[in-house]
């Protein structure tokens, strides 16, 4: 429950389903990046499209594994 006063709406797995999906992307996008600034040696900024891309990772095996936590709690319900 917030401190307002009301519990926050519940996230759809369909919503946590596109979050995924929109993390996965952003994993993409940046190892793409990373691979334009290894091209062009600047590896400083590669290192930081290769943290980025790895937070993105972890969003989207987090919002997955959510989909199948709420899953098997249905199932045994």
């Amino acid at each position: 429950m917030s401190s307002i006063g009301f519990a926050p709406r519940a996230t759809s797995e369909l919503e946590q389903l596109r979050s995924a999906y929109r993390s996965i992307n952003d994993v993409i996008r940046n190892l793409a990046s990373a691979a334009k600034c290894i091209k062009s040696q600047d590896l400083r900024l590669a290192e930081h499209h290769l943290r980025a891309a790895e937070w993105h990772a972890s969003q989207a095996k987090q919002a997955i594994a959510l989909v199948g936590q709420a899953k098997r709690e249905n199932s045994k319900k």
